[in-house]
């Protein structure tokens, strides 16, 4: 059983979605790290598409994404639709494709426009502009809080920069993980940026233009800020240490 949903605006390239979509394997440019989910970039019109396989749930999450909740692909396609009324951009979402069979969902795939970018938050440090563009991603990041939008993913690597002079256009990426609110709470915000701008001076910058856009006190900015970077760390410390453990039970070499 094949669920297909295509925006209306790209209803005529259905059958092309398809076709893409059965001969996935057979495009060889990849985008970013395969280990879980798979996207490739396919020519498309004048441009290009990307396609995002997601991996092969477990049984449990078969059965739920089935019947329970919405599959990833689902959820991708429709959070970057609500992400665009919303103002905040992202790949132009085009279709999603669930395949099922009677326990559950099999496979799915989202497809989006490709959108090419000069580099993501986790080069942002490298770029020879880099205090304006940890200004202008404070500035976003204080928007897409006033649109209650909660990035539950909010990865280093999850937002692609667009350079035009001094110009900055953000795009999220990897939407199935987030949630949307009327209001978030000054605590939420702050948790959702644990995990991004961490180098210094880089930090500074970004806290006193988030402050200053949100009209939320240095002092508090900081202080939180700080406070979830600190957990955040810990989890990852301590994740290690559980690697490190487990590898040691199996026999492997550290």
């Amino acid at each position: 059983m094949q669920k297909f949903i295509v925006s209306p605006k790209y209803k005529n390239f259905q059958k092309n979605f398809k076709q893409m979509v059965e001969n996935f394997d057979s495009y060889s440019e990849v985008l970013g790290n395969p280990e879980r989910n798979v996207i490739k970039k396919i020519p498309f019109q004048e441009g290009y598409i990307a396609i995002k396989s997601f991996k092969k749930p477990h049984w449990v999450n078969k059965i739920a994404y089935k019947y329970l909740r919405k599959s990833k692909a689902r959820r991708s396609y429709e959070h970057g639709l609500q992400l665009l009324q919303l103002g905040i951009l992202n790949p132009e979402p085009m279709a999603y494709i669930e395949n099922s069979d009677f326990f559950g969902i099999t496979s799915s795939y989202y497809i989006c426009q490709y959108t090419p970018y000069d580099f993501t938050i986790r080069e942002i440090y490298d770029q020879p502009d880099s205090y304006l563009a940890v200004q202008a991603y404070a500035r976003f990041s204080a928007y897409v809080h006033s649109k209650g939008v909660y990035i539950k993913d909010n990865t280093p690597g999850n937002t692609l920069v667009q350079r035009n002079n001094q110009e900055y256009n953000m795009y999220l990426v990897d939407l199935n993980r987030m949630e949307f609110h009327e209001n978030l709470s000054f605590e939420v915000k702050m948790k959702s940026l644990s995990n991004n701008i961490k180098e210094q001076p880089f930090l500074d910058i970004f806290m006193e233009e988030y402050s200053k856009v949100s009209g939320y006190p240095l002092s508090e900015v900081r202080e939180r800020m700080f406070h979830y970077q600190q957990i955040f760390n810990r989890k990852i410390e301590s994740k290690a240490r559980l690697k490190k453990r487990l590898k040691k039970l199996m026999g492997k070499k550290i």
